[in-house]
């Protein structure tokens, strides 16, 4: 008869019935109890007494607990929590309270060494209100199992990085050292301890050492001095609370049949400790109330025949079909398949799919319209669900079919962080770059393999008076090889959450963008719309329990003809599902709120057959609790190039997270840090220069449009803080080193370069040079001077290649002078070019 190990645990159960047994309404010392040891693990008080832990001793708050190489400690909470601390590890809880009546409770705990499993009681569910101080941060926990290891090893005893890894749940935030991250998919940790924290897929090692780490060891008697026997427990009170109950107090179980068990004990036991994975969710109705009907959302084509209204007729070619949107209801048939119908009069059966706690793809089949067809489907919390459909070469060629939970908008954008939204490839148009990302919002990219693509960047905006509650942006970008033989292409969204008229929030947003298949052809133009497509009308288009997923549809307008206007919306023509990332980019800086920050800008203008140079200023006035700015980009003479006002959609995330767009004229503008290129230093930094984080620059273009009979493919922007001219040191001498970038002409061809910038500033004489080298196997410089206590600078070649430079000293809040910026022009018989530059000095002028 082994009872000690269950004698133990009735013990442990019974003290936490008592501590349970009355509200805990104020914060009190005991905070729960240890429901596991194993030796050695020691309580330290306040002053410093150790205390040998056994099994069923309370938690004291502010006791410090420490395991020794063998020890293994579990503390349960009343409220639920549980940690698992594993060996040579040091655990504190700071403060416990918990009120079962209100349902809320608080935890804060302090670990210094080791490892641990948290699992989540009341604290985490109810209020997310969870804090455990590690050396690498503070962890936020809200709803979550959460493994910390900070000094843990592989098996084979190699050591791993401090991390911490949510093994299943809602998230898990670090902060407190480096840029915030955050965790909301399971099987991903966050890495710290060898510079900035990153966010990684958790190799199968880590998980399998932290488990090795936690694991018991066989002998050992949970702490327990004197080992119960059979007399101990025959003697003790158990009987009375157990076995010598009458009948009508203790009723007998009823015999069940013993499964047969063939997997050994101890494997039992092992996997009863490792998680398995994402867990099923019981699917829901989609809102409507009734378990057998689901609200959806179908997207199928536009039976048109091209009518002159902007409308494509349906082909075999995919680039040809063209999609709108109606509601639709599904009914859960006894057979476990889904029967439904829309608003455009399709009928059509799917098979039902379990929900999921992460996004989960597989292949499906169906039928539309008597039709089969087949594809992917995509699954998650909440019930989402989207099917991507096709029935090849004959109607409908697509078919599209979301559905889901509807997530409130005004929460999922509440924090400060900026949400980031992995992108799936659509159905017809799966463009990829080489590292398996999605080209989206867009039916062909040139070079699409080098594509440099962010995320869907999301950001919810303070000021909520309005109809706006987010911002949104993505891009793609190529620059391809260099001199006559380059491609390039650009492709930009930018769009805002706003309260559609038939209710609920959703995206309504813009694309624009440009091409080059080659430097010597002329470049293509292209602009559109895109929006969230929502699972039930009138709802939020937010999907999934905490608003992980959007469904994102677009579609592009047919080219521009000058002295036209700009033709109609046709339809959608593409679908991307996306699901928000492992990590949430933090609330970066927004200093830029409230000003007109004025820059400088470049490009090349091309009218019909001509093309020339020229640049201009940039300004952008920003306005941070809309999350949002106005501003043009602007010739020397003052004339627009390019607009961004209410016609505009355009977000203003961070200093260096913007973007605008217009589907009215095919302008875009985008800052680089959204689209980092490899383009700098023999392609190995995208950064015009070094520890200039206090300047932002990117990339604009602009369409023909009406009267305007120009274009502009991949200009330069960049702005930057200018300080008083009473800042300007009257002294001294500075030496700054970056980078330019701009567009060369270069007989027929027009391609982007780069080069490296330097410039020497003479405070005293109010002079300095800025130079341009390497720029297309060419250099020139230029002399400058800048007025007594003026901020910008301007200047000519006197020899070489003709050069003249506009810029401005620029300011990082605390030494106005620590970078410069602005613009160029060069020529040099059949060759000219214009761009931007930037750098910084680590001089102090004296």
């Amino acid at each position: 008869m082994k009872t000690n190990k269950h004698h133990a645990l009735l013990c442990a159960s019974a003290a936490l019935l008592l501590l349970a047994s009355s509200a805990v309404r104020a914060e009190g010392d005991i905070a729960g109890v240890t429901a596991a040891v194993n030796p050695k693990a020691t309580a330290f008080d306040g002053a410093g007494r150790p205390r040998l832990i056994s099994l069923g001793d309370p938690v004291i708050r502010n006791h410090r607990i420490e395991t020794s190489s063998e020890g293994l400690v579990q503390i349960l909470l009343v409220d639920g929590t549980s940690f698992t601390v594993g060996p040579n590890s040091s655990v504190v809880i700071d403060s416990f309270v918990y009120d079962p009546e209100k349902n809320t409770a608080s935890l804060a705990a302090t670990m210094t060494k080791g490892a641990l499993r948290f699992i989540g009681g009341k604290a985490s569910k109810a209020s997310g209100n969870v804090k455990i101080d590690t050396p690498i941060g503070t962890a936020g926990i809200r709803g979550a199992v959460v493994d910390i290891n900070l000094n843990g090893q592989t098996r084979d005893g190699q050591p791993l990085p401090p991390h911490m890894t949510l093994v299943y749940g809602k998230e898990v935030q670090l902060s407190g050292n480096g840029s915030p991250q955050r965790l909301f998919k399971q099987g991903f940790s966050i890495v710290a301890g060898d510079g900035q924290p990153r966010i990684q897929r958790t190799p199968p090692q880590w998980v399998s050492g932290l488990q090795q780490f936690l694991a018991g060891r066989p002998g050992q008697s949970g702490g327990a001095s004197n080992r119960p026997t059979d007399q101990t427990v025959a003697t003790s009170t158990v009987a009375r609370s157990n076995s010598a109950q009458l009948p009508s107090e203790n009723t007998i179980p009823v015999p069940q049949p013993r499964p047969v068990v063939t997997t050994p004990a101890e494997d039992v036991a092992g996997e009863s400790q490792r998680d398995v994975g994402p867990r099923p969710e019981v699917p829901v109705d989609g809102g409507d109330g009734d378990d057998d009907r689901i609200a959806v959302s179908v997207l199928s084509p536009v039976e048109t025949g091209g009518d002159g209204g902007g409308n494509v007729p349906l082909t075999t070619d995919p680039s040809g079909i063209r999609l709108e949107q109606s509601s639709g209801t599904l009914v859960r048939n006894a057979d476990g398949s889904l029967t439904g119908t829309d608003g455009a009069g399709n009928d059509f059966t799917l098979p039902e799919l379990s929900s999921t706690s992460v996004l989960t793809e597989q292949t499906v089949t169906g039928e539309v319209n008597g039709t089969a067809v087949s594809g992917t489907a995509y699954t998650g919390s909440g019930g989402f669900f989207t099917y991507m459909l096709s029935a090849g070469s004959a109607d409908p060629q697509a078919f599209y079919v979301v559905g889901g939970t509807p997530a409130v908008a005004r929460e999922t954008l509440s924090t400060e962080e900026i949400l980031s939204y992995v992108l799936e490839p659509d159905l017809l148009a799966a463009l990829m770059n080489a590292d398996g990302q999605t080209i989206p919002f867009t039916g062909s990219f040139i070079d699409s393999g080098e594509a440099v693509v962010s995320d869907l960047l999301v950001g919810g905006v303070a000021d909520v008076s309005g109809s706006v509650v987010g911002r949104a942006l993505q891009a793609s970008l190529v620059i391809n090889g260099t001199g006559a033989g380059q491609t390039s292409a650009i492709n930009v969204l930018s769009g805002s959450f706003d309260l559609l008229s038939g209710g609920g929030y959703g995206l309504a947003a813009s694309t624009a963008g440009s091409s080059r298949e080659n430097a010597i052809d002329s470049a293509t133009y292209g602009q559109g719309t895109a929006a969230s497509i929502g699972s039930k009308a009138g709802a939020d288009h937010f999907l999934g329990a905490d608003g992980e997923y959007l469904v994102i549809a677009s579609g592009s307008i047919t080219d521009t003809v000058f002295g036209e206007a700009a033709p109609e919306f046709a339809g959608y023509e593409q679908v991307h599902v996306v699901s928000r990332d492992e990590a949430a980019k933090p609330g970066a800086s927004r200093t830029f709120g409230g000003q007109t920050m004025t820059g400088f800008s470049s490009g090349v203008g091309t009218s019909e057959d001509s093309s020339s140079v020229t640049r201009g200023s940039a300004d952008l006035t920003f306005d941070t609790a809309k999350g949002t700015f106005e501003g043009s980009i602007s010739t020397d003479s003052g004339s627009y190039f390019a607009e961004f006002d209410d016609d505009a959609d355009k977000g203003y995330l961070s200093d260096q997270l913007i973007a605008g767009t217009s589907s009215k004229d095919g302008s875009y503008m985008v800052s680089s840090a959204v689209v980092p290129a490899m383009i700098f230093d023999n392609g190995t930094s995208s950064a015009i220069c070094n520890a200039c984080e206090f300047m932002t620059w990117g990339w604009w273009g602009s369409n023909v449009y009406g009267e305007i009979n120009y274009s502009v493919h991949l200009g330069n922007w960049i702005i930057g803080k200018q300080p008083e001219n009473s800042a300007i040191p009257t002294s001294g001498t500075a030496t700054y080193n970056g980078n330019a970038v701009g567009t060369v002409i270069n007989g027929s061809a027009q391609y982007i370069a780069t080069g490296a910038m330097t410039s020497t500033m003479d405070f005293g004489s109010r002079t300095g040079t800025v130079a341009v080298s390497g720029y297309d196997s060419k250099t020139f410089s230029a002399d400058v001077s800048f007025g007594s206590g003026t901020a910008t600078f301007s200047g000519s070649s006197s020899s070489g290649i003709a050069a003249s430079v506009t810029g401005a000293f620029a300011s990082n809040g605390t030494d106005p002078v620590k970078g410069i910026m602005g613009n160029f022009s060069a020529a040099d018989g059949n060759w000219s070019s214009t761009g931007i530059f930037a750098g910084s000095t680590a001089d102090i002028p004296q």
